[in-house]
């Protein structure tokens, strides 16, 4: 009677395994799932193995059973680490090198159970009718001990981790992952009574029912807390995730101020990889030795091939609680274009500064001493001079704009302002060679570029000698778009060049020379090109912009 009771538990042990087998391969792409495949396929193998050696008509029969259950034994808590690392997004902790060493025990274990299962398994080995069926009694060998010592670990472990997930997790998944600790208590417990001979009188082992009993807990996980449905994000997976995606150069350091995690952008600043970076001590980190060296500095420079970067530094304490603290975060924030966009508004605008001052001092010398028409003439000729430098103004504050331009289409743009350059200046002739098709596409900064550049020539063309024209052609390829204005005027002196080309400081009172430095600030914010040259008879300025999406 008692041994057909307790082989119907272990039928519906092996039944629930096989469910919770059959969930979980239909959902074997979520983590975790595999694992468990296997966690109740060895489970299975145990309950099947373990009935056969009650059934057993032989003892050779009852023996060869008890070997060979083992099989299933030993895999279940591999897979069940397996299942919590990989559940909680934990799977980078688990390398070959460590699930060989875990594998150890395990693999002892199955060789010492099919060849030496008398006396390293069980010592004395009899066979006890009990209830109708056959059972294997006696005491346990060394290799039992040590596996179980090994599987309440293991199993343990497992269990914190989860607690541990449980706690992080607060109440978003708590329901699922305690029913999963559940799942890992009950065997614990059952395995423990048994080995340890709690219930003097027990006679069958009752761990295989309690794994069954376990699967059922994963069953109650992920039928009434939709387990494979809604995955967990474990949070300090979510946060890693988080800081390998942020742009800037991001630095844990430890209390003894040495490296202990760090992103991409990290590495990449550096010029080495994570593995080689963790384990430095600050002062062996160029970047953070110039921190160590000024507590108070908020902004550090770094050469490189490219030239100077510079960076906001921000820093905040790793509190663990009110009384410790376990380290810091440092974030480097790339402030270099923002830098460099500051110093060269600063110099413009000294320029500014001191072309109006000049100018309005004219101005006030001939209100307060002249009468005369040439002192009219050279009102309007200052002023003029003002209002020129006010539209270079009015250039500059549409080039830095702090809203980011949307892409241009550079055709209806190239029309607009050949147009409104012919009304400006009838007297010059433009000439206009293209090759675009319905559109082309690149930086918002190429119209108040092309705008300034497409006058400068026309005034050259009209200071000189010779007809007045200005040829405008395009040429679109793949990955740029290259505009050339050339005009008929005399070659750029060394001067305008170095302003052109290189974006030297304009002379004051000079708004064309402002006007070049703001053709070489906006090519160079959109990412291309400038050159200038001549052809023998022109003066010839190219401009490459970078070609972009419609979006």
């Amino acid at each position: 009677m008692v041994g057909n009771i307790f082989l119907s538990a272990l039928g519906l042990s092996a039944l629930s395994c096989a469910v919770v087998a059959a969930l979980a391969v239909r959902h074997r792409t979520v983590p975790g799932a595999r694992p468990l495949v296997v966690l109740s396929l060895a489970e299975f193998w145990w309950i099947a193995f373990y009935a056969g050696e009650l059934l057993a008509e032989s003892q050779t029969r009852t023996f060869l059973f008890a070997r060979f259950e083992w099989v299933g034994v030993v895999v279940l808590p591999l897979a069940w680490i397996a299942f919590v690392f990989e559940y909680t997004g934990r799977t980078e902790y688990l390398t070959r090198t460590r699930w060989a060493v875990l594998a150890i025990v395990p693999a002892v274990t199955l060789v010492a159970a099919l060849f030496a299962y008398e006396g390293a398994i069980r010592t004395p080995v009899q066979t006890t009718a009990y209830g109708g069926v056959t059972a294997l009694t006696g005491g346990f060998g060394p290799g039992m001990w040590l596996f179980a010592l090994f599987t309440w670990l293991v199993v343990a472990s497992g269990a914190i981790l989860l607690v541990e997930f449980i706690l992080e997790q607060r109440s978003l998944y708590r329901g699922r992952a305690a029913a999963l600790v559940g799942a890992a208590v009950v065997p614990i417990a059952a395995s423990y009574v048994f080995a340890t001979d709690l219930v003097p009188t027990a006679v069958f082992d009752p761990t295989p029912i309690a794994f069954a009993l376990s699967s059922l807990l994963a069953v109650v996980a992920i039928v009434e807390y939709d387990m494979f449905s809604r995955m967990p994000v474990s949070s300090h997976l979510a946060s890693g995730t988080a800081v390998d995606a942020i742009d800037d150069p991001v630095f844990v350091l430890d209390t003894g101020s040495v490296v202990v995690d760090c992103n991409p952008a990290a590495c990449a600043l550096v010029g080495t990889d994570r593995e080689s970076l963790l384990g430095r001590h600050a002062d062996d980190v160029a970047v953070l030795a110039d921190l160590a060296d000024d507590a108070t500095a908020t902004t550090v420079s770094v050469e490189d091939e490219d030239g100077t970067a510079h960076y906001d530094v921000q820093t905040a304490p790793i509190d663990g609680d009110d009384d410790h603290v376990f380290g810091e975060v440092v974030t480097l924030r790339d402030v270099t274009e923002r830098r460099e966009r500051k110093q060269r508004l600063d110099g413009l605008n000294e320029v500014l500064r001191a072309t109006l001052q000049e100018e309005m001092d004219t101005v006030q010398r001939v209100v307060d001493d002249g009468d005369t028409i040439s002192d009219v003439a050279v009102l309007r000729e200052r002023v003029s001079v003002a209002l020129d430098v006010s539209d270079r103004a009015g250039e500059l504050a549409t080039m830095v704009s702090p809203e980011s331009e949307p892409p241009a289409d550079i055709v209806p743009i190239i029309h607009e302002e050949i147009d409104a350059a012919r009304e400006w200046r009838p007297d010059v002739t433009f000439v206009l060679e293209a090759s675009l098709g319905e559109w082309a596409y690149c930086s918002g900064l190429f119209e108040p570029v092309f705008r300034v550049s497409l006058r400068h020539a026309a005034e050259r063309s009209l200071a000189a000698d010779t007809d007045s024209v200005v040829g405008i052609a395009v040429t679109a390829e793949a990955e740029t778009v290259t505009v050339t204005v050339s005009d008929t005027g005399d070659p750029l002196t060394e001067h305008e060049q170095t302003v052109l080309l290189h974006g030297a400081e304009p002379r004051p009172a000079d708004s064309d020379d402002m006007g070049r430095w703001l053709v070489n600030w906006g090519v160079e914010q959109a990412g291309g090109t400038v050159s200038a040259g001549t052809d023998g008879r022109h003066t010839v300025l190219e401009l490459t912009f970078p070609r972009t999406s419609a979006e």
